[in-house]
């Protein structure tokens, strides 16, 4: 009956009864932080109008996030596609990164600050609401650019003098151009001090004229992704990774026949330049068309940096490589995958195993405590025909080579097979040498399984 009676009440007299109890404010200002940073900054700011109590408490928020996304309105047509409100969003992001809305120097720092952009070439000067942000001095900055319409390259961001810039530990980048990047990397390390993972996603940069190298060196840095584009340039040049401390190491780089960045690990003053890394994943796109993709000196000797560039990984556990053809897996005098006694997982996907997997016997070799390894769409080319009168002879070696390297990897749990059907790859063919390779007392019943047009077969091993 209470219930029904309650039902009843005028609508505005159900919210005076539900107001009386508003434990919401009652809870302290840490708490109540915590609540508006999960719901974005425009968000957070309209909760000024429930109470005196909420009236000035986002100036205070530990995080700022401006999402332009959230300025999307329908247009006026019935198949229109929303429209973003460019003057309500400058109006807004101006109005919370003012300087006097941002308190004065009794203001906490920030955890964090993310700026998410729809651009089109309006927002050219959009490096001033990154400037007043680092006045609050955060520990993470996020920063997403999508830049389209008729904008072809995506806008400069810089960090001014670094004033703002000591507390960061977390800088990810999407979508811009790193002009803060350059040189020898001498001025990165001061403009981020103590910083521990570095993300920069669609990216551009540049490099002086009289300095055709780009240096990543900060000593406390422990994370590292990088997916950059260089900027249209004839002239060569190279990216450095000079940070000594990383444990995770991620980069993806596209290459043609007229541009690439050839990727370099600068030796360290004492031991080993990387001796830190545990995680590496690094993906080569070739990105010129079917037609034009014939090797030519430029792209072997990228391809060449980047075998280089595993060699100094000694201590790395987890190894993922993406798009490598057979002259980035094996050195070119040597024919040999680098040496790796600490990798126990490794994933090679679209990369070519060679023929008669001559790749995958040097990986067996030179990871002798290898346990698992996978194959994701690989290429592969099955064991070439023996002429007559040789076959008694290279029938002996095979076996000898196989007997020895089925004693090389005996701490291999589980070999991964993933492949399409419409690969037109003879997989059999590689599941039965590698079998062959793994040896007698290894081999096992092969699970096979498909889902989404993909085949798996995985092979277990004792």
């Amino acid at each position: 009956m209470a219930s029904a009676a309650a039902s009843d009440e005028p609508p505005r007299k159900r919210a005076r009864s539900a107001g009386a109890e508003d434990r919401l404010s009652d809870l302290p200002d840490c708490l109540l932080h915590d609540i508006l940073a999960l719901v974005g900054s425009r968000q957070a700011v309209r909760t000024s109008v429930l109470s005196r109590r909420w009236r000035g408490l986002w100036r205070s928020a530990p995080r700022v996030d401006i999402d332009q996304r959230e300025f999307r309105r329908a247009c006026g047509g019935e198949e229109g596609e929303p429209v973003v409100d460019c003057d309500g969003f400058e109006d807004f992001a101006d109005g919370i990164l003012s300087p006097t809305l941002l308190g004065g120097t009794g203001t906490p720092p920030l955890d964090a600050f993310r700026l998410h952009l729809l651009y089109e070439g309006r927002f050219i000067t959009f490096g001033r609401w990154v400037r007043r942000a680092l006045t609050r001095r955060p520990a993470s900055v996020d920063i997403h650019v999508e830049y389209g319409g008729t904008v072809d390259w995506p806008p400069a961001l810089t960090l001014g003098d670094g004033a703002g810039t000591g507390r960061l530990k977390r800088l990810h980048l999407f979508g811009v151009h790193l002009g803060f990047i350059s040189g020898d990397g001498g001025r990165l390390a001061e403009l981020l001090p103590v910083l521990e993972d570095l993300r920069m996603e669609s990216c551009t940069f540049g490099h002086e004229p009289s300095s055709p190298t780009t240096t990543i060196a900060i000593p406390t840095l422990r994370s590292l992704a990088l997916a950059v584009v260089p900027r249209r340039t004839a002239r060569p040049y190279a990216l450095t990774v000079a940070s000594p401390r990383v444990a995770s190491l991620r980069l993806f780089l596209p290459f043609s026949r007229t541009r690439a960045a050839a990727v370099r690990v600068a030796p360290a003053e004492e031991g080993e330049a990387l001796a830190s890394l545990v995680t590496a994943s690094i993906t080569v796109l070739e990105t010129d068309q079917e037609l034009n993709r014939r090797m030519n000196k430029h792209k072997l000797d990228f391809l060449a940096s980047t075998r280089n560039m595993l060699d100094r990984f000694p201590n790395v556990r987890n190894l993922d490589l993406s798009g490598f053809p057979t002259i980035a897996l094996l050195d070119k005098a040597s024919q040999e995958f680098p040496t790796l006694p600490s990798l126990t997982t490794l994933l090679l996907s679209e990369c070519d195993v060679g023929a008669n997997c001559y790749v995958l016997k040097s990986v067996l070799r030179n990871a002798p405590n290898l346990e698992h390894l996978r194959l994701h769409r690989c290429k592969f080319l099955g064991t070439p025909k023996r002429k007559r009168g040789n076959s008694r002879s290279k029938g002996k070696s095979s076996s000898t080579c196989l007997d020895s390297l089925s004693s090389k990897c005996k701490s291999l749990q589980s070999v991964e097979i993933k492949f399409r059907p419409i690969d037109n790859v003879r997989h059999h063919d590689l599941v039965g040498l590698l079998k062959e390779m793994l040896g007698e007392t290894k081999r096992q019943h092969c699970k096979k399984s498909i889902s989404e047009g993909t085949v798996t077969i995985l092979i277990p091993i004792t």
